[in-house]
């Protein structure tokens, strides 16, 4: 069975690596992680669906004949992040197996605590087309059980003799058994004046469980996932099926179709549905790039330069002619990190430039016109522009009191570059391109 389950995680890895392709430039801000920022990190998922058992009294390799035993399954998840989370798992099932004239049946109760790993946010960088998942988890647990060994045909519950009575010495792991105690795990194995008594019960027998599994599940929407998963629960004793004779410790497999809840906020996406902020490895290679400090300077230094015409603008009401008072136009312009549409502090100084110019001339009307950097396609840059846009437009309005009615917005995308990065390669600047210009519209 493990050899089974390590075939299926190479099917499904390759299989669905043709299928993971998806358009990180046309992402919406929802989609992407970005570690400051909240999502939904707790679900809640029911399952049901058979529990095969690979022990000692078995007749079958792989699959039952008959007898098939179904079990339901509760998993309570929290995500860490995208692509880990921990998870509490209660299973219980009916046990059934039969070998020659003998078979065992009783019932168990099993709760671990798991690690799963999302497999394609590990190696593809988020879900699958946006409506798939695929994890691997491994745990650890303990397993309660109850079981009998009886006699095919009769029921008859079958003693230390029935077995190994022509065995010369019991087996090691029976060594403390007399020969008429009945096989049996959870109830009472001696002193009954019948063959057949209604069986005592006792404290369940419990055993290490460690469970292996794997997992794909498809996004409905923000609230529920559809999943089918499968996992093989390795015991760590061979006492099971009440023989404990074999080579193995017994293990069993339980496959459920799922129905998961996920819960939080309804405007807000389940952690584990969101893609790699790609921009978190652009701002480390950044710390260790040179030509890149280089470029943080002088983004600071076109912060302050913006910040001096701001000044310079505002002192010419004074100090300059009629002449030049009437003419000059007014303009300034903010800057933006790689595909953030968030006006920085530094950014704010300007824009209160802005708004005491729009104070003090209540008849100027603005034109605000977004931009970005040529990576990314035109549709995703537009939409950026547009949200830097707005953005610039919100600071003025709900910080500084502006009337929105003074504003025209203009999302340009990528289109008129300031800075040519292909063309001027390998001195051109995506800075400069992704800004918001500010300036007068002339009546």
């Amino acid at each position: 069975m493990k050899r089974a389950l390590l075939s299926l995680f190479l099917i499904l890895t390759g299989f669905l690596a043709t299928f993971a392709q998806i358009d990180f430039g046309n992402l919406e801000e929802e989609q992407i992680y970005r570690p400051d920022s909240t999502y939904n990190t707790w679900s809640i998922s029911v399952g049901y669906g058979p529990v095969i058992y690979y022990t000692d009294v078995i007749d079958y390799t792989l699959f039952p004949s008959s007898q098939l035993k179904l079990g339901p399954s509760v998993q309570i998840s929290k995500q860490l992040g995208r692509s880990w989370a921990l998870e509490g798992e209660f299973i219980m099932a009916d046990m059934y197996g039969q070998k020659y004239n003998r078979y065992f049946e009783g019932d168990f109760r099993e709760a671990s605590l798991n690690v799963k790993a999302y497999i394609n946010q590990l190696i593809f960088n988020g879900p699958l087309r946006d409506r798939w998942n695929i994890y691997a988890k491994i745990g650890l647990g303990v397993n309660y059980f109850r079981a009998t060994m009886r006699e095919q045909g009769t029921d008859r519950l079958l003693t230390m003799d029935d077995i190994f009575g022509g065995v010369s010495g019991y087996p090691t792991s029976y060594s403390d058994w007399d020969p008429d105690d009945f096989l049996v795990m959870g109830y009472e194995r001696n002193g009954y004046a019948s063959a057949d008594p209604d069986l005592e019960e006792i404290a369940r027998e419990s055993g290490l469980v460690v469970p292996i599994g794997l997992g794909v599940r498809y996004r409905v929407n923000k609230s529920f996932d559809i999943g089918v998963e499968t996992a093989l629960h390795n015991m760590v004793a061979d006492n099971m099926d009440v023989d404990m004779t074999g080579a193995d410790n017994d293990s069993y497999m339980h496959a459920a179709l799922s129905l998961t809840y996920k819960f939080g906020k309804k405007d807000k996406r389940h952690a584990s549905w969101t893609y790699k902020d790609f921009n978190l490895s652009y701002e480390r290679d950044r710390m260790r790039d040179p030509l890149a400090q280089k470029l943080d300077s002088l983004r600071a230094e076109l912060d302050q330069l913006a910040a001096l015409n701001d000044s310079a603008v505002g002192d010419t009401t004074y100090i300059s002619q009629d002449k030049t008072i009437r003419n000059e136009l007014f303009s300034a312009s903010v800057f933006f990190d790689f595909d953030k549409s968030e006006v920085t502090a530094r950014s704010h100084r300007t824009l209160a430039g802005v708004a005491r110019y729009m104070t003090e001339h209540p008849e100027v009307v603005i034109k605000i016109q977004g931009y970005t950097d040529d990576r990314g396609s035109y549709e995703y840059n537009e939409k950026l522009s547009e949200r830097r846009c707005l953005a610039v437009k919100d600071v003025l309005v709900k910080d500084y009191g502006v009337d929105a009615s003074r504003f025209v917005t203009e999302p340009k995308g990528k289109v008129e570059l300031l800075s040519d990065t292909r063309k001027l390669a390998p001195r051109g600047v995506h800075l400069v391109n992704r800004r918001v210009d500010i300036f007068q519209v002339t009546k």
